[in-house]
């Protein structure tokens, strides 16, 4: 008979199930790619994961016990021996161990605390096959489990076919089958008969020896399924052997003795070195593993309590396992357990300088210990709850420090940890596993100091707490490293464990700095004085500068100027670079807009009469004259001025205007020259004069001789015949030459 830790547990069978696992009957062909096997879904995915579940598997048995199924996949891949918890977090029942290994998080978020299932938490934390569904519905998952609850609670949400084979027989057969005729991507297979030899005789006995055997030839024959399939060769198989809990020497579980606290994780898959040991390595890391090797990124709002086993990283408390001494002053731990030290790792140090002398000396001050030594010294008073704690951790022990004789004064030490970087981001958190447990006048602190200053109060501990801490610390700017500080404090009370320690601050990224300014018209040149502004990161520059973020910008290949506030650009053409630097020193590739023409000034215009001419000379310093015109009649039509203006006798007004390239325009002016006096003193009169404009290299006529190019010439009706008679006396002239030349000649 089993202890009443099973006998409790409910079978849960429909009848459906039941009558399956009475007739089921292997089939003899496999299924047709892609078509559904027997209820089952065909899977879609290369990468393949198989767990199979011992229940009540001892692995210290085991060790003595020659398994060479079991033994097959430790030689391919790693063993990893950890202790699951005791009460008061939960007993060391297959309800609280198949749902921590299910969901990955331990029973104090899980809340399956007994194999009842009364008041779980199973939908937050669910099983690792659902959330494969959720990830990808195509995902074809099975679990075939002997103990009802495994099929039918706690991996009942979400699995695609769940069945309950009712004995290990059936559903050794049931997993086989469908492994090897169908398409499952992800499986579970429970085995229960190990747990029932363990209830009918003990973990020390030969029957329970005997059953090892046959469960696993169990495993090798679901083992062989795996390798029998078509597609095996071209699969990623990630293969997981497990136990929810150990038993006894003479039978029954359910305590918090080592034997029926230690687990183990056996893994065998790409990436796992062979025949490798782990001691880092819980059954709350096997859902998180299987959900990463089947693609599935770990959402941190799950608050697992597992990781997958490629990403547990060693701690500095973890290198001295090869230190660890055995027992001085404690007898209730094996004199050949090896399992403490006040060796402080490299970089850290502990302060004892207010510990009175004396006391038991394990504890005399804070230690390094590992879980199988600690949880051992005197049992079921909480210290089994510190599951979150992997391989080596830090301890302070007032209670069992109490046990010996000291000087006067309470246990007083204070863990010091090394400098940790900083990468000048203006906060920062501190990470560590914590399990603080009151029991009388005690107190814990977590202080931080940087670059050597006065440390600071994080946080005090006021109640019992058991978590992954996260502490958020606001980093002084330019502060370059931070330390920390554990000060515990008890009289004959509990205890503080701390660790897999780490601060951690965002990483920097490369700013990604934007320019804006205002659209160039179609000249290209500005005539408004542009405004330059730079945003990073899509917000004000001015802000980013409070993250430490260095925005700035460069004229013409001139000094690197900071930029706090929108600039504007000067007249002329100007090249314009920016970048920004994070506060780690990393530097965005520099950008450029190119060439910014800007022109707001109006051409410089001049005008004046020389003698009885008009002149004018425009000029521009940024964009150059694109025009520069005249006007004689009042502005009514305009010409491109190229030569001094030239007028007759008569008054006349000139009238000048310039633009440039950018579009700016002068204001006209006017060069008003005076009519000729004629004699007597008054002006020559003119019924109507025109304005002639003359230039000296271009000229092609033949001015009279008392006619000065650069004077104006004023031509009309009552100047004709003067122009005529010239004219005549000029041909007349040339002809009396010309018979010259003749006669010279005959």
């Amino acid at each position: 008979m089993r202890s009443s830790h099973r006998v409790v547990r409910p079978l849960v069978l429909t009848a459906a199930v039941a009558v399956a696992a009475m007739t089921f009957t292997p089939a003899a062909t496999a299924a047709a790619p892609d078509a559904p096997y027997e209820g089952l879904p065909s899977g879609t995915k290369v990468q393949k994961s198989l767990v199979i579940g011992l229940d009540g598997a001892s692995v210290s048995v085991m060790d003595k016990t020659e398994l060479p199924a079991i033994e097959s996949v430790r030689k391919e891949g790693m063993t990893a021996v950890s202790n699951l918890y005791a009460n008061p977090m939960a007993p060391t029942v297959s309800g609280p161990g198949w749902s921590s290994i299910a969901t990955g998080a331990w029973p104090d978020k899980h809340q399956v605390l007994d194999n009842s299932f009364t008041g779980n938490n199973l939908e937050q934390f669910t099983n690792f096959q659902n959330r494969l569904e959720q990830s990808d519905t195509a995902t074809s998952t099975l679990v075939a489990g002997t103990w009802g609850p495994i099929p039918d609670i706690i991996f009942k949400a979400g699995t695609d076919l769940a069945i309950s084979g009712g004995s290990d027989n059936n559903t050794t057969a049931k997993a086989v089958d469908y492994l090897k005729n169908g398409n499952p991507d992800s499986t579970f297979v429970h085995l229960d008969d190990v747990d029932g030899a363990g209830h009918n005789s003990g973990s020390s006995s030969a029957n329970y020896q005997a059953q090892l055997k046959v469960t696993d030839a169990k495993v090798g024959e679901i083992l062989a399924a795996v390798k029998a399939r078509p597609s095996y060769a071209a699969e990623d198989w990630l293969i997981v052997v497990t136990a929810d809990h150990g038993h006894t020497p003479t039978g029954g579980h359910g305590g918090s003795t080592q034997l029926e606290r230690q687990s183990f994780v056996i893994a065998q898959g790409a990436g796992i070195p062979a025949n490798s040991t782990r001691n880092d390595v819980k059954v709350t890391d096997i859902a998180p593993t299987v959900l990463k090797h089947q693609g599935v990124a770990i959402d941190p709002t799950w608050n697992l309590d597992g990781q997958p086993i490629d990403e547990i990283v060693p701690d500095a408390f973890d290198t001295l396992r090869g230190q660890l001494k055995p027992r001085a002053d404690e007898t209730a731990v094996g004199a050949d357990v090896l399992g403490w030290t006040h060796t402080a790792p490299e970089g850290w140090s502990i302060d004892n300088s207010a510990m009175p002398t004396g006391g038991v000396a394990e504890w005399s001050g804070w230690s390094f210990a590992t879980d199988e030594f600690w949880t051992n010294i005197e049992r079921n008073q909480g210290r089994e709850t510190s599951v979150r704690n992997r391989n080596v951790f830090a301890v302070a022990d007032s209670d069992e420090w109490d046990d010996k004789s000291h000087a006067a004064g309470k246990f007083d030490s204070t863990l010091v940890s090394p400098a940790f970087p900083l990468n000048g981001q203006p906060t920062a958190s501190v990470n560590f596993a914590s399990n603080y447990l009151i029991d009388g006048p005690q107190s814990a602190e977590v202080f931080i100091s940087f670059d050597g200053g006065t440390p600071q109060l994080l946080k005090a501990y006021k109640i019992d707490t058991n978590r992954m801490e996260s502490l958020p610390a606001d980093v002084p700017a330019g502060a370059k490293e931070a330390q920390l500080r554990f000060k515990y404090t008890g009289t004959n009370s509990a205890f503080w464990t701390v660790d897999a320690l780490t601060l951690t601050q965002a990483a920097w990224t490369v700013p990604v700095t934007t320019a804006s300014i205002a659209e160039a018209p179609a000249s290209g040149w500005h005539t408004t004085a542009p405004t330059l502004a730079l945003t990073v990161n899509g917000g004000a520059a001015a802000l980013a500068a409070e993250s430490g973020i260095r925005t700035e910008f460069q004229m013409n290949d001139g000094e690197w100027v900071q930029y706090v506030a929108p600039v504007q650009l000067a007249d002329g053409e100007t090249t314009v670079n920016y970048r920004s630097v994070n506060g780690g020193g990393l530097a965005e590739e520099t950008k450029t807009l190119g060439a910014i023409k800007v022109d707001t000034t109006i051409p410089m215009l001049t005008s004046k009469a020389v003698n009885r001419t008009a002149e004018a000379q425009a000029s521009d310093a940024a964009s150059g004259i694109a025009a520069l015109e005249f006007s004689t009649d009042a502005g009514t039509t305009w010409q491109p001025y190229t030569a001094a203006v030239a007028a007759g006798d008569n008054a006349a007004t000139v009238q000048f205007r310039a633009a440039d390239v950018a579009g700016n325009s002068t204001a006209v002016q006017n060069v008003k020259i005076a009519a000729v006096a004629a004699p007597g003193g008054s002006a020559t009169p003119s019924a109507s004069a025109t304005v002639t404009a003359f230039s000296h290299a271009s000229a092609g006529a033949t001015l009279p001789a008392a006619q000065d190019p650069d004077q104006l010439a004023v031509t009309g009706a009552g100047s004709s015949l003067t122009w005529l008679s010239a004219g005549a006396l000029m041909l007349m002239l040339g002809g009396v030459a010309m018979r010259l030349r003749r006669r010279n000649r005959a």
